[in-house]
C-alpha cells in the first residue's frame, strides 16, 4: 500500500469522516498542543492587523488552527467530526479545506479593515488566536443547508439545522454582550456574515455536490413524478407506473 494512501486512510479514523475533516482535525489538534509547548508558535501563528499591514500575511490563516484553551479545543475538534462529514459532501473534499482557509483569511482581512476605519473599537495591537469564528462559520452554514436535519448539540441536546442557525449567532451575540467587547468577536461576525453570503451567492450554490434543504428555500420541488402508463382495458396486465 502506498504510504499516501495508507496515510489518508488513517485519517479518516476507521471510515467514519472523509479523510480531509480527519486532516482538519489533525492540524487544529496539532497545532494547538504546539502553541501550548512553545511560545514561539503562538507568537508566529496569532493574528493582529497591525502584523497584517506589515506584510506578515501568513497569519490570515494560521490563527485559525491554534486554539488556547483544552475546552475550547476540546469543542473545537467535535464539532469538525460531527459537522465535517456533510460539510464535505456538500462543497467537496477540497472546497471544505477552501471554505476553512477562506473563512480564517476574509474574516482576518475584514477585521483588519475595521481596524483602520475605526481604531477606536478595534486597535491594531488586537490579537485572535483560536478555531472558534471559523467553527461558528461551519456550524451557521451547516444549519443553513440542513435545516431540517436533526443533530445531537453537545451530545445532549436534539436541534435541527433551523434551530442550531438561531442557537449559533445568539450564542456570538450572547458573549458580546457578557464580554462588553464587540471588538473582540469581530471576526466571528466577519466568518459567519461570509459563510452565510457565499450560501446566498448562486453560484455558491450551484458548488455545492450535495446540498440538503435550504434554509432559504422552504419549499423544493421533488426530483421523480409519477407517470401513468395507458392500457388496453381489455389487457389483463397490471397496469404500469414510471418512476
Amino acid at each position: 500500500m502506498r504510504p499516501a494512501r495508507r496515510l489518508g486512510e488513517s485519517l479518516t479514523f476507521g471510515g467514519r469522516v472523509p479523510s480531509v475533516v480527519g486532516l482538519l482535525l489533525v492540524l487544529v489538534v496539532a497545532a494547538s498542543i504546539a502553541g501550548a509547548l512553545l511560545d514561539d508558535v503562538r507568537a508566529l501563528t496569532v493574528f493582529t492587523p497591525a502584523s497584517i499591514l506589515e506584510g506578515q500575511v501568513w497569519r490570515l490563516v494560521t490563527w485559525a488552527f491554534v486554539e488556547t484553551q483544552p475546552i475550547d479545543l476540546v469543542f473545537a475538534a467535535l464539532m469538525i467530526y460531527w459537522l465535517g462529514r456533510d460539510l464535505s459532501f456538500s462543497f467537496g473534499e477540497r472546497g471544505l479545506v477552501l471554505a476553512y482557509l477562506g473563512l480564517s483569511a476574509g474574516a482576518a482581512v475584514a477585521t483588519t479593515l475595521l481596524s483602520l476605519a475605526w481604531p477606536s473599537l478595534l486597535p491594531g495591537s488586537a490579537a485572535w488566536l483560536g478555531a472558534w469564528p471559523v467553527i461558528a462559520a461551519l456550524t451557521l452554514g451547516w444549519g443553513l443547508l440542513f435545516p431540517d436535519r436533526q443533530i445531537l448539540f453537545y451530545m445532549v441536546l436534539p436541534v435541527t439545522g433551523r434551530i442550531l442557525v438561531w442557537v449559533t449567532l445568539g450564542g456570538t451575540l450572547l458573549f458580546i454582550l457578557f464580554s462588553r467587547s464587540v471588538g473582540a468577536y469581530v471576526p466571528h461576525l466577519a466568518a459567519e456574515g461570509l459563510m452565510a453570503l457565499y450560501l446566498r451567492w448562486p453560484r455558491g450554490r450551484r458548488r455545492s455536490r450535495r446540498p440538503g434543504p435550504r434554509f432559504f428555500d422552504r419549499f423544493r420541488r421533488g426530483r421523480f413524478k409519477v407517470i401513468h402508463v395507458e392500457r388496453d382495458p381489455d389487457s389483463r396486465d397490471k397496469p404500469r407506473w414510471l418512476n
